[in-house]
């Protein structure tokens, strides 16, 4: 089919007609006529370019039929553009427009893609265009008095970060006056569309934009949402990586000072760093107040160094800080330097205080001066009046490191063994039974590694390695990338994995059963094998495997290695291995992936998956909660970097809340979790489908919660929008499924009762802890819930033991938080506020 032709082209060739029939006379060309026609061919070379640049894919598949009845998926039918057309910061790319539809169960549901000829979809990495379906990237709520029905933004990733797009979308109602969106450039004032629709579109990402939206009603009562914000003060890096914050206050654990504060730093969680396992974190260091203007330390810290503190600093670039904590006496903090000096800005609540220098900066070439209300001057050069934050002692620092780079990748996991080079077999084969490759399963014994920390020294390790043959070599399996793959520490880029030779001997047979699908991202995926491997020892005889019709014998090779590929259909049958040991036939371990109630497979609220993968489901039962993506109707744990499916939750707990918990909870029970998804700071080009041709954030954020049967609505704010969600099915259940990671602001929640009370909420995000982290509450508060949890204790108080140290720990809580008190009231204006 060819091309479209842009309508630009129209627009000139009218233009250029109306210049006039061709005539054989001599035309005079005046400088306007040059320019103008200039202009025509270079808006023509434009538009060509553009048609050329952007070329046009098929649409993305949506969702299956039988879905079609459930919430969170729009019917078909029920779709309308908006038809506000904002304009992308780029000039060549095509417009946004927020698309709107509902479900067969009432709520009302928006999606935002851009406009090309007419159809709704988007641009990809590839820049190729792409219809949208419904269902996949759609958000979906109800309407709840107070809250716009639907409002947030969209980050659509780019190959650069000047491509990357933040997209300010929602419904604002239609009785909505105005929408006055703040960002970068000052505010906008936005056109509105059906029921108060809006939308516009800023370069970058949410994090740098942060906007606020100001949202006047027709009575002309005003609601702000401000989105990403932040209410730490930021401390940039030298390098441009994520920013760091300090955070401090009074230490009230039992053995503290009355006037003792204690800080601590760490980087933030952002894109240079999204995992909170690998962020850097500093020691939490502690001074008394009462005695001088401030304490701090000055410290170099320098990859892979744990400062003899227990804190990890990772492989984080080497990094100079100088922090602590001021009291209110002092009224300027200046560091100066070998680059000069500059000021320093003091929390009001704490005191706390932090400076980030490049690793290259020695800390003694530092200076910290203090200026005092008194008009005294202080000045200090290295880390001073410093106190353990655990043992309240004086604070001995270590020599200052030498400067060192972070360690290069394949280095800083050593390998749990060395393989034994005479011991690899590749002789288990068994063909594909859709018509793949071959596949193998390499096997290996190792000894030790001594640079593993494995507690008490193991002895020799047996470990195998699933592979297909491809080209020769054994590579990873469809339909992850074929990456060769190596005997050794490379072993954990695949399935496969090393147990101890002595456990083996001890135990029955191992093993495991993992189903590959044909797309990971579809979302009906397709199991095409399933393979069992696993692992006996060696006075196990003729394994078999149980659970696929006839029984089969399991050929095992000379290092106790047994593989099976059965067909997909397998994927969640319950299989087991049996074998003859010392004369005794056994039982292995059962292979399937979850062995947990079947009542908690069958989802209660769904929420699609931003990748348009399979959707995402939440269940609860009195044996417990579990949510996962949707196959076949039941919960699964799926892996899209591996393409790999276990039958069961991707995750479950069981039972109900323990009673003495019930009578104070809250009317919903929230948790919101996520992970990172695909390195963020991968190699350039590295993406995965959806952020190709959805340009969705790589991880995900999965919000759930379970409600008290006199709720009526959950209105969740987050730093990527607010939604107002129903309690759904038997347990009374919700969830929401977002792309990428929330690195600032935190997660909140409005609980709508069904008597009209409202009661606010606060989510823990347990992928960063740090980022919604609520603030303390007051001395106050603080010593009266201490005393009710004294007076409420039920258990022993002293002797040897968990509960009666907990107690006592409680205890000296108490008489720390007493002892603050009266401090502050002997020496007012002394001691920083918190």
């Amino acid at each position: 089919m060819s091309a479209r032709r842009p309508q630009v082209l129209d627009e000139l060739g009218l233009q250029f007609s109306g210049l006039g029939p061709p005539s054989r006379a001599p035309r005079r060309w005046t400088r306007g006529t040059v320019l103008v026609a200039l202009a025509l061919v270079l808006a023509l070379a434009g538009a060509t370019a553009a048609a050329i640049v952007i070329a046009r894919g098929g649409s993305l598949p949506g969702a299956n039929p039988r879905d079609l009845a459930a919430n969170g998926v729009p019917l078909p039918g029920s779709e309308r553009l908006a038809g506000l057309d904002a304009p992308d910061p780029d000039a060549g790319e095509p417009s946004w427009d927020l698309r709107l539809s509902r479900t067969a169960a009432g709520e009302t549901c928006t999606a935002v893609g851009q406009v090309l000829g007419g159809q709704f979809g988007i641009v990809g990495l590839d820049h190729v265009f792409r219809a949208l379906p419904l269902g996949g990237v759609d958000a979906c709520g109800v309407s709840s008095p107070g809250a716009p029905l639907l409002a947030g933004v969209r980050v659509f990733v780019g190959r650069t970060p000047s491509q990357v797009r933040t997209v300010v979308d929602g419904i604002a109602g239609a009785g909505t006056r105005s929408v006055i969106v703040d960002g970068p450039g000052g505010p906008r004032r936005l056109p509105l569309g059906p029921d108060g629709s809006f939308i516009t579109v800023y370069a970058g990402y949410v994090e740098e934009v942060r906007p606020r939206v100001l949202i006047a009603d027709a009575s002309g009562r005003q609601r702000v949402l401000a989105f990403a914000q932040t209410t730490v003060r930021e401390v940039p890096d030298p390098e441009g990586r994520s920013p760091w914050e300090v955070s401090g206050g009074p230490d009230l654990e039992a053995g503290a000072y009355p006037d003792e504060n204690c800080v601590q730093a760490s980087e933030e969680l952002g894109r240079s760093d999204p995992s909170r396992f690998e962020a850097p974190l500093t020691p939490e260091v502690c001074g008394r107040l009462g005695s001088q203007p401030l304490f701090v330390l000055m410290r170099r810290f320098v990859p892979g160094s744990g400062e003899h503190t227990g804190f990890p600093w990772n492989n984080t670039p080497a990094r100079t800080l100088v922090y602590g904590a001021a009291d209110p006496r002092v009224v300027s903090l200046t560091l100066k330097g070998p680059a000069g000096g500059h000021p320093l800005h003091v929390e009001r609540r704490g005191g706390a205080f932090l400076a980030v220098l490049d690793g290259h900066v020695d800390p003694r070439s530092l200076t910290l001066v203090a200026l005092t209300r008194d008009g005294r001057r202080h000045a200090y050069t290295h880390s001073t009046a410093l106190f353990s934050s655990q043992r309240n002692r004086p604070w001995h620092e270590a020599p200052v490191p030498a400067f060192r780079r972070p360690r290069p990748a394949s280095t800083l996991i050593p390998p749990m063994e060395f393989p034994i080079a005479s011991s690899v077999r590749e002789t288990l084969r068994a063909a594909d039974p859709a018509g793949g490759p071959e596949w193998v399963l390499r096997s290996w014994r190792g000894r030790p590694d001594p640079r593993a920390n494995f507690g008490s020294p193991p002895s020799e390790f047996v470990c195998d390695q699933l592979g297909v043959l491809q080209g020769g070599r054994l590579v990873q399996p469809p339909p992850a990338a074929p990456v060769a793959l190596v005997a050794g520490r490379e072993s954990e880029a695949g399935e496969g994995g090393c147990n101890e030779v002595r456990w083996l001997a001890k135990h029955p047979p191992v093993g495991e059963m993992v189903s590959f699908v044909s797309d990971p991202y579809a979302y009906s995926p397709v199991p095409l094998r399933t393979v069992v491997m696993g692992m006996v020892g060696r006075r196990a005889r003729n394994p078999q495997l149980l659970g696929a019709g006839a029984p089969r014998a399991l050929p095992v090779d000379r290092n106790g290695i047994f593989l099976a590929v059965l067909p997909g259909r397998f994927w969640d049958a319950h299989l087991r291995i049996v074998a003859t040991v010392a004369g005794k036939r056994v039982n292995g371990f059962p292979l399937q992936g979850f062995n947990g109630p079947a009542a908690l497979e069958t989802p209660q609220a769904r929420a699609p998956d931003p990748n348009g993968g399979p959707p995402w489901g939440f269940t609860v039962s009195g044996l417990g909660f579990a949510q996962g993506q949707i196959m076949d109707g039941r919960l699964v744990a799926l892996d899209p970097r591996s393409g790999t499916v276990h039958a069961g939750p991707d995750g479950w707990g069981g039972g109900p809340p323990a009673r003495v918990m019930r009578t104070n909870r809250p009317p919903v029970q929230f948790e919101a979790r996520g992970d990172s998804g695909s390195p963020i700071a991968a190699e350039p080009g590295q993406y995965s489908p959806p952020e190709v041709e959805r340009r969705t954030l790589p991880g995900r954020t999965i919000i759930t919660g379970r409600a008290d049967a006199d709720v009526a609505a959950v209105t969740i704010v987050t730093p990527r929008d607010v939604r107002t969600l129903r309690p759904t099915g038997p347990g009374r259940v919700l969830i929401a499924v977002y792309d990428g990671q929330f690195f600032s602001g935190s997660i909140t929640a409005t609980v709508l009762l069904r008597n009209g009370r409202r009661v606010p909420e606060q989510i823990r995000d347990f992928t960063n802890l740090q980022a919604e982290a609520p603030p303390e509450p007051s001395l106050a508060v603080r010593l009266q819930r201490t005393r009710r949890e004294l007076r409420g204790w039920r258990g022993p108080r002293r002797g040897p033991g968990r509960v009666a140290e907990g107690y006592l720990l409680l205890a000296g809580s108490l008489k720390a938080i007493e002892g603050r008190i009266a401090f502050i009231h002997l020496h007012p204006g002394v001691l920083p506020e918190g």
